[in-house]
């Protein structure tokens, strides 16, 4: 599975009409803070998220709503009205209106009330959202405690916990033995989950808690994990908001080759990032067989707008690279006591 199109309507920061075409491969998202690159990272996983599920409900499945309702709550949406179909939609009192349209490839256009934005789905992948902010080291009760308790979570950090805690598979794919190998290599050890505590095992036997460990480390241990449970396959769409926080600029080109290896392997990624250096390793970094695009939004008046190129050097506007020039200029200008 993956997103080709995304086509949003006054939707949050989206006034107006947006839309945009994407790659199956690395589609990594620049731009000035307000300019929307994690609420539309939050908006296709949450359509895939709810097109993986569409199957199991009705037309007219009260669950259907709640599920709606929860996902868009926790997106910072209180009011939403979404067309399901061609002549039925689900409605608030408030009935403010939002145009959401994902198109996904393996997809045939069905015009029933009881597909999402009139897509059905032929061939279900998995679809894994990871949050600026690390949360496996809060794992001990928190499911527990999502599950009897109503807690102004994030759904991104509950869905992260729920996947990073599930079992390891029995077999393994080609392409995530070489992940799983490239990843134990960096961090000098495996994760484990026991006691509703996440650690990672190092390869003398130490056994250290993840709140414990460097947290450039906690974001690769990650990715093993997400590997090792057999989510980050052939048909995954993997969507990484700034996995640039708290990473050490040396550990961006290995964090970067893994994420190429994953598209090699069938993997769909999107990455939001304020990161010059990661953004430009993706540039330096991919090879033949690797598709990497960057998409640059932007604000035009009260819209949000986008540029796409397939070079990072001609994205424009380029706000990371414009600011290095700025700097450099600043630089200048006091060299020459002009500052």
């Amino acid at each position: 599975m993956a997103i080709n199109r995304v086509e949003i309507k006054d939707f949050l920061v989206f006034q107006g009409e947006f839309a945009v075409d994407f790659c199956s491969g690395v589609n990594v998202i620049i731009g000035g803070n307000g300019t929307g690159k994690t609420t539309l990272m939050k908006v296709m996983y949450l359509i895939t998220e709810l097109e993986n599920t569409r199957k199991k409900l009705s037309p007219d499945d009260k669950s259907k709503y709640s599920a709606l309702k929860h996902y868009f709550h926790n997106i910072c949406i209180n009011s939403c009205y979404l067309s399901w179909g061609t002549n039925k939609s689900i409605t608030n009192r408030q009935k403010t209106e939002i145009y959401v349209h994902c198109v996904l490839d393996d997809l045939n256009i069905v015009n029933d009330a009881s597909t999402v934005g009139g897509l059905a789905l032929t061939r279900p992948g998995n679809q894994i959202f990871i949050p600026a902010k690390d949360i496996l080291e809060h794992s001990e009760g928190l499911l527990a405690l999502n599950n009897t308790r109503e807690i102004p979570f994030d759904q991104t950090y509950i869905d992260i916990l729920s996947n990073a805690e599930l079992g390891v598979t029995k077999e393994i794919s080609e392409t995530n033995k070489l992940i799983l190998n490239k990843i134990k290599d960096i961090i000098g050890g495996e994760v484990e989950f026991e006691n509703d505590t996440f650690y990672i095992v190092k390869s003398d036997g130490q056994k250290v808690p993840y709140s414990l460990e460097a947290s450039g480390y906690r974001k690769f241990g990650l990715l093993w994990k997400l590997a090792r449970n057999g989510l980050l396959e052939d048909g995954t769409i993997l969507f990484l908001d700034e996995p640039e926080n708290s990473l050490n600029p040396e550990l961006m080109p290995e964090l970067v080759n893994v994420l190429l290896e994953l598209q090699r392997g069938g993997v769909q990624i999107f990455i939001a990032t304020h990161s010059e250096i990661l953004a430009s390793y993706f540039a330096v970094n991919r090879k033949k067989d690797n598709e990497v695009n960057f998409f640059s939004l932007y604000k035009d008046g009260a819209q949000i707008k986008c540029n796409k190129s397939d070079r990072f050097d001609l994205l424009t506007p380029n706000t990371l690279t414009a600011e290095q020039v700025n700097l450099y200029e600043r630089e200048i200008e006091k060299g020459l006591g002009n500052a």
